[in-house]
């Protein structure tokens, strides 16, 4: 072996004991503090309100969803989704198309390499 590889192995030894006695054998760390518990809720009436779901946090490029009892805004919200779909279906053909072209020109600079 030549020095150079020596002098790296022994670097490499000495950084992984370093590394194993900071993290398993270094004591010195305060005792981690007990956990606060939160108090308990009183109960509420099952019959005075219906349970609630939580609030989702909506993704940023979703929009608002409609009311469903609203059958405008809820059309509006289809006619938004088929012409988000039909928007991805076109790129979706066109990054097909980019594709076939690509292996084209691969096919093409095979053969011409297969030639020489």
């Amino acid at each position: 072996m030549n020095t150079r590889t020596m002098l790296l192995a022994v670097v490499g030894v000495a950084a992984v004991g370093a590394a194993a006695w900071f993290f398993l054998l270094n004591d010195d760390a305060p005792p981690p503090k007990p956990m606060a518990v939160a108090p308990a809720k009183p109960a509420t009436p099952a019959a005075t309100e219906a349970p609630k779901p939580p609030p989702v946090a909506a993704a940023p490029s979703e929009p608002a969803k409609p009311a469903p009892t609203d059958p405008a805004a809820m059309d509006a919200a289809i006619n938004a989704s088929k012409s988000r779909v039909s928007d991805l279906e076109k790129e979706v053909a066109d990054l097909q198309r980019q594709v076939q072209m690509k292996d084209k020109e691969i096919a093409a600079m095979e053969k011409k390499s297969a030639k020489k």
